[in-house]
Parts: structure tokens; sequence; C-alpha cells
């Protein structure tokens, strides 16, 4: 991918990618929307529907490691728009034959167009698309424009349910609407991304590889290297940051007492209104203060401080100062998603292993969805209310573990540059 794109096209090519993202995810989480519904198509209990979830997860494991070799070894262009054009297609199935069985299946085949072809090829063609001194607001642009598309598709599926008399219909239709624009962003997203063939030359004079395919010795220099493990956990430590916010809904309302439409209208700010000026934010400050890893520590800190100030405060802070608390949480979290993925660029992991690099450290860092949600789950049906105090704890410690793999990147930065070489 070319550094020297205009402006426009880069542009038009992170927002046509931003859309791509978001849709291939939002069809197989379409329980996290329509739950009540999708559980009345398929006709199963909550523990099948948690199962299929479980299934897609797994992706995560098996899948990011495998999808970061296929992006690195082939032309991730093609492997990046089949993605997009397999998600709409397994959506129109699902439409046609909505049942459990049907979804078993559908759900493997949406896991691997998601998280094998799907996302390691992304962050791949992300990262390519400007220079180093550009890492962050390029993350933090890219996670603005998911934001902005997860807004929209929201507001087409809400439509199309009400529209079709909600339902079994309604659900249907909402998911036929989006594998239609699914089919239509992967002609879209053919146009915009380069073929990686006309930046050869551009990576070659940068890092002079011996080879432009993986092989064997590549994927062992990468699981060997402290880079990507450090990025798995900073990328583990924000995401479950992110899952554990999710449950401020229930908290609010169940210990705090506040009205459902209070937490709804919190949570919708917190969740939209924060991605859209905490990713941008996160980026910007990494290539204004030339550290992704800083950000992550400030990210951190405000996490640890905000989470340890409502377990012993909660209950007797004024609403007010818990709506700020909320949203500055928000507000960081969304800043280390807009500078996670910087870490790469800052611990000088070449450019050919990009896609291998960031499969391997997904396997870890969205490993949350597979345990978190039935950990959190046990602890509430368990201990009642108390579990909260239990699952804050966690992630408490969660974030000291990413705040000390952040200090780390740091110490590693400083050795590079006063080594004056790679980790690699």
């Amino acid at each position: 991918m070319s550094n020297k794109m205009s402006k426009a096209r880069l542009i038009t090519t992170v927002l046509v990618m931003g859309a791509c993202w978001s849709i291939c995810y939002l069809i197989p989480f379409i329980q996290y929307v329509f739950y009540d519904p999708f559980q009345e198509v398929l006709g199963c209990s909550n523990a099948q529907l948690g199962l299929l979830m479980t299934i897609y997860g797994l992706g995560n494991l098996y899948g990011c490691p495998i999808g970061g070799w296929i992006a690195d070894r082939f032309n991730y262009k093609y492997v990046y728009v089949g993605s997009v054009l397999l998600n709409g297609i397994l959506g129109i199935i699902f439409v046609l034959n909505p049942t459990y069985t049907a979804a078993m299946v559908l759900w493997v085949g949406f896991s691997v167009a998601s998280l094998i072809m799907n996302y390691p090829a992304h962050i791949k063609i992300i990262r390519n698309l400007v220079g180093d001194e550009d890492q962050g607001k390029i993350f933090g642009f890219n996670e603005t424009a998911v934001g902005i598309a997860n807004i929209v598709f929201n507001a087409v599926m809400m439509f199309l349910f009400t529209k079709f008399m909600e339902g079994t219909a309604g659900l249907k239709a909402a998911i036929f609407g989006l594998s239609v624009i699914s089919i239509m962003l992967s002609f879209a997203v053919w146009f915009v991304i380069e073929n990686p063939g006309k930046a050869k030359k551009e990576v070659e004079a940068e890092e002079a590889p011996k080879k432009e395919r993986m092989g064997v010795a590549d994927y062992k220099n990468i699981l060997r290297n402290p880079a990507t493990w450090l990025i798995a956990l900073s990328i583990f430590s924000i995401y479950s940051f992110l899952t554990t916010m999710s449950y401020f809904t229930p908290y609010f309302t169940d210990v705090l007492g506040a009205t459902v439409t209070f937490t709804g209208v919190v949570a919708i700010v917190r969740t939209y209104i924060m991605t859209l000026l905490g990713a941008p934010l996160g980026g910007w400050l990494t290539d204004k203060i030339h550290s992704a890893s800083k950000v992550l520590i400030g990210a951190q800190v405000i996490g640890i401080v905000c989470l340890f100030s409502i377990l012993m405060f909660g209950k007797v802070l004024p609403v007010p100062a818990l709506i700020a608390i909320t949203l500055l949480m928000g507000l960081a979290v969304f800043m280390g998603r807009g500078s996670y993925y910087a870490v790469i660029t800052e611990l000088k992991v070449p450019k050919r292993y990009t896609a291998s690099t960031i499969g391997i450290a997904a396997a870890i860092g969205f490993s949350p969805d597979m345990f978190q949600f039935l950990l959190f789950g046990n602890l509430l049906d368990k201990f009642g209310n108390a579990g909260y105090t239990y699952m804050f704890t966690y992630q408490i410690v969660v974030l000291f573990i990413g705040l000390i793999t952040a200090l780390t990147v740091l110490k590693i930065k400083h050795k590079i540059r006063a080594a004056g070489e790679e980790v690699a």
C-alpha cells in the first residue's frame, strides 16, 4: 500500500474499510442488539445461544493466527475483499434457513470471514497506508470510521426491524439488509484497496527482505519476538476493560438504583460518543508524543483510578460524579483502542510481519470473548450484587498488568533507540 496516496483517497479508503470491519461483526453479534428475536427465530435456549457465541469466539484462538499467516503470505487484497463478500453470502443463507443447526455451521463460517480473512488483513492494510510517524493517527481514524459505520448500520437495522413488524420477520429483514450492504461493500473496497504489488518496491527498499512470502523461519521469528506478546497483552488489557464496561448498565440499575432510561442514555454516550472522541484523541496523542505506550499508560491509570473510586465510593457519589467517571473511563478505553495497534510500529516489527504478528497477538488479546462473559455471569449468579466487587477488582488487576506491559514497551523502545537496531 502506497504511503503517497492523496488525502481524499486515504480518507475514502479508511471510511470504506471501517464500514467493512463494522459489518463483518454485526451479523455474528446480532444477539447483542436483538437477543429475544434472535432466540425466537432459532428456537433455542439461553445456553444454546451462549454456545453459539463460544463457537464463534474460538475463532480468536485458532483463526487470527491462521489469518495473519494468510494475509502475509498471499495477496491480502483478495483475502480482504473475499471476507466482506463471504459475510454477506452467509447472512443471506441464514435468512433462507434460520435454524439453530444451520446457525451452528454458519457461525463457523462467520468466524472464518471476520477473524481469519478480515481482521489480520485489515490491520496490515491500515498500517501500510501511512508512514511510521502517522501510525497513531491512522489507527485512531480507523476506530472512528468503525464507530461511524456502527452508528449508521445499527440505525439501518432498527429501521428494517420496525418496518417489517419486528419479531422474526423484522430480524430476518435486518440481517438481509446488512447482508446486501456487505456484498455491495465488497465491490466498493475492491476499488479503494491498492494491489500490494504496487507497493512492493517501497517495502523492499524499507526492509530489503530476501523473499516476499512468509516462511517457517519467519513464523518462528515472530513467535520468539517479545513484541508479539507485549502487543497481545496491550490489546488484552484494553479489550478486557471494554468488556467489563458493558456491565456498568446493570450495575447502575441493580446496585445504584438508577433508572433503565438513565443507564441507557449513559451507555449510548459512553459507547458511541466516546468512540468518536477517544479513538482519534488517542491516535493524535500517540503521534504527538511519539509513543503509543505512553498513551496506554495514561489509559490504564485512568481506568485503575476510576474503578477504585467506584469500588470505594460508588454508593455515596452524586449522580453527576458517577456520570463523569463512567464517561472518563469510556474515553480512556477508546483512547487505548486508538493506540494499541501502533505499538507494533513502536517496537519496530517489520511490515511484512504485520498480519502474522497481529494475528497471534489477537488470539490472546481478544480472548476475553471466550471466558470473561461466562466468568462475570457466574460471579453475579453466585454472589448477586457483590459479584460486581469481584468483577471490578479483577479488572483493576488486569489494568495493572497492562500498565506493566506498557512500561516494558517503553523500556524496550529506549533500548532500541540506544542500540539503533530493530526488534525482529
